[in-house]
């Protein structure tokens, strides 16, 4: 079964709009009702199942090692704007800090130029869908079409907590593109706390210089908090990553016709007669 698992650069990088977007426009057989990390296998069969992470863009390089039938698409969006959005739960509130764009853009870097990975700009879904659905076809030219991206909202049948996450099942438009714009005090305030991302926005071609920071000058910083906390500490960064090498031996049992959990019943056996 090939199977696509869609990350992202962070939280509200378009993972879950994405990940409806395909099941509803292509024939997927298995999929996530709403996220589900990498190393759950989802029960049914099929020839194609789709799942959504964001965080996994921390352990996917590894498991495209060693598994040929996974594909990855990644979300990458502009981190003003995620920082700037909020989430349905709680839309009184700031989702997320840059504690993510900071922790997973090393990632990206690691998995964009990998042959298996797509790498979607949040921006180029909401402006193009269509054309952006073409290009993710000529890549997994093994999907079958049954919709347009842009009639996504007229197919769509989202769980609860995806509608949650997307506040409402809408055409995909470009209407949060440069949100930022609004809330310059919430992103100086980022910024003081986490650093320039100048580079990283002239690497993703979303600025050709560092000009546009005169949009700050004069803005008085929104001492603002976040739903998420503003800070990772190490502890919780490798929590994120724990279990990849584990997955990865799996993934090589399953191909060599072995069956994970009946060798783990073995090793057990053994443990206990010895």
């Amino acid at each position: 079964m090939r199977r696509i698992h869609i990350v992202g650069t962070g939280p509200r990088s378009g993972t879950t709009l994405m990940a409806e977007a395909m099941i509803a426009c292509f024939d997927i057989d298995i999929h996530t009702e709403h996220e589900d990390r990498i190393f759950v296998q989802l029960p049914g069969e099929g020839d194609v199942m789709l799942t959504k992470q964001p965080m996994d863009i921390m352990v996917v390089g590894p498991l495209l090692l060693v598994d040929p039938d996974l594909y990855v698409i990644c979300m990458v969006r502009d981190p003003r704007d995620m920082v700037v959005s909020r989430h349905g739960r709680e839309p009184d509130k700031y989702w997320a800090s840059l504690r993510y764009w900071r922790a997973y853009v090393p990632y990206w870097r690691k998995i964009r130029h990998h042959p298996r990975v797509i790498c979607v700009k949040y921006e180029d879904l909401v402006t193009e869908p269509d054309e952006m659905q073409r290009r993710i076809h000529q890549r997994l030219p093994f999907l079958a079409k049954k919709a347009s991206f842009s009639r996504y909202h007229e197919v769509a049948r989202p769980s609860a907590k995806s509608i949650e996450a997307l506040k409402s099942v809408r055409s995909i438009s470009p209407a949060g593109v440069g949100a930022f714009r609004k809330h310059l005090g919430r992103l100086a305030d980022q910024i003081e706390k986490h650093g320039s991302i100048s580079g990283e926005l002239i690497e993703l071609g979303y600025e050709p210089d560092h000009s546009w920071e005169e949009v700050l000058q004069g803005v008085e910083q929104e001492e603002t908090q976040s739903v998420w906390p503003e800070f990772f500490d190490v502890g919780e960064l490798r929590q994120r990553r724990r279990g990849v090498f584990k997955e990865m031996l799996k993934i090589l049992m399953r191909r060599a016709g072995m069956k994970p959990d009946g060798m783990k019943a073995r090793l057990l056996g053994r443990n206990r007669n010895s």
